[in-house]
């Protein structure tokens, strides 16, 4: 992933996921792909830089971590590409 990244901004493309993380804060709704809401942002986690890396919520009782670049906002909060079968995978 992080290579197709890296090619698309040497080509001047943009990465909405990326480009929006900045965006992501904390108390904003979180969507799973196939619209169900799955909890809110208790937490936005960050590398070294102060780059967001990834969201921690609390779903079905418990922390789990979504990566930012799986992230698009939406009018309501942000939505990952993740279903929720995938989420209860984490």
């Amino acid at each position: 992933m992080k290579k197709i990244v890296i090619a698309l901004m040497a080509l001047g493309l943009s990465v909405p996921a990326l480009a929006d993380a900045a965006a992501v804060k904390r108390n904003d709704a979180v969507y799973s792909a196939n619209g169900t809401r799955i909890g809110k942002v208790e937490r936005v986690l960050t590398d070294s830089k102060g780059t967001a890396t990834s969201v921690r919520i609390i779903f079905r009782g418990k922390f789990i971590t979504i990566p930012v670049a799986t992230l698009t906002p939406g009018e309501k909060g942000v939505t990952t590409s993740m279903s929720t079968d995938d989420i209860k995978k984490l």
